[in-house]
């Protein structure tokens, strides 16, 4: 008889126990960011701390930027400089440059004719045998000496009255774009020293500090973005067939009192190594899938908060 009330006891006891409602287990998370170096340096401001709010377009760490002022800064003055000579070769030559040239031609044409007397003279001479033949030499090379000015000058006033010649203006206008575009690159060398937000978020992590010399493409720091909570579980094998993308399911968070509506966004075709948290202490072994649930993204909600969602 005893042995009957005992097991009756049990079986009561039994029958009252409290079951857990089958669900899936999870944590509310957010996308990461991971700012990076664009080139290597030193950090010589950084305007950022751990859980620090960040909207688009702040600035986050300035990096040295001395020496890439300086080539930015020369390769304006090059610029400069280029665009002044092809103004020059465009506007052509002077009035004065004109006046010049002519002047030069006519002290040679004045040269010339003297030349041209003196050979002439010293041709009289040497016939008449009342010159020298070096004499005669030398009047005849000084003449040549005096044409070959004049046709030097001639050219120079042809030259001068005609202006720069197309092929050097051209030649000029490709030196003055290749210097443009040199001058967008270092000037954009310079702003890839100067970090800033791309999205709003909050910094969820610094890894390096201001003094410190940072390789390029080093991870800077990490920010979870605004706008981007979602609830990740794991969804037992067998649930699967009741769940599908785009899906509404209620998302029960740690503190709250009333469930929120989220949205099915991902299921991984794959099964997942199952974490202690992720299933009922009796459904342990069976396998896991990852899932993310979008969520509304005005509830103020934290990182690494709990949830459960109820299973069908």
């Amino acid at each position: 008889m005893r042995n009957l009330m005992l097991i009756f006891t049990g079986l009561l006891l039994m029958a009252c126990q409290w079951q857990e409602p089958a669900a899936a287990f999870g944590t509310v998370e957010r996308d990461l960011i991971h700012v990076n170096a664009q080139t290597s340096g030193l950090i010589t401001v950084f305007n950022a701390q751990k859980g620090d709010s960040i909207k688009t377009g702040q600035i986050l760490l300035q990096q040295d930027n001395t020496e890439q002022l300086l080539i930015v800064a020369q390769n304006e003055a090059q610029l400069a400089l280029a665009k002044a000579q092809l103004t020059l070769l465009q506007q052509g030559s002077r009035q004065e440059q004109q006046e010049q040239a002519k002047a030069n031609l006519a002290r040679a044409a004045a040269m010339l004719d003297d030349a041209k007397l003196t050979q002439t003279r010293q041709v009289a001479l040497f016939t008449q045998k009342l010159s020298s033949a070096a004499a005669l030499q030398q009047a005849d090379a000084a003449l040549a000496v005096a044409q070959a000015s004049y046709d030097v000058a001639e050219q120079q006033l042809k030259e001068v009255m005609a202006g720069s010649r197309q092929p050097d203006i051209e030649q000029a206008l490709q030196q003055v774009k290749q210097l443009e575009a040199r001058l967008q690159q270092v000037q954009w060398q310079l702003q890839q020293l100067t970090v800033i937000a791309e999205r709003d978020g909050t910094v969820d992590d610094i890894l390096w500090r201001r003094g410190e010399r940072v390789p390029a493409g080093a991870t800077l720091l990490t920010l979870s973005v605004d706008g981007s909570a979602y609830a990740r579980l794991y969804l037992p094998a067998n649930a699967l067939a009741n769940w599908r993308l785009g899906q509404q399911v209620e998302v029960w968070l740690e503190g709250r009192d009333a469930a929120v509506n989220g949205t099915i966004r991902y299921i991984s075709p794959n099964a997942a190594f199952t974490p202690h948290f992720a299933l009922h202490q009796l459904e342990r072994s069976r396998l896991v899938y990852l899932t993310e649930v979008s969520l509304p993204q005005d509830l103020g909600i934290h990182t690494g908060t709990p949830i459960r969602v109820l299973l069908p």
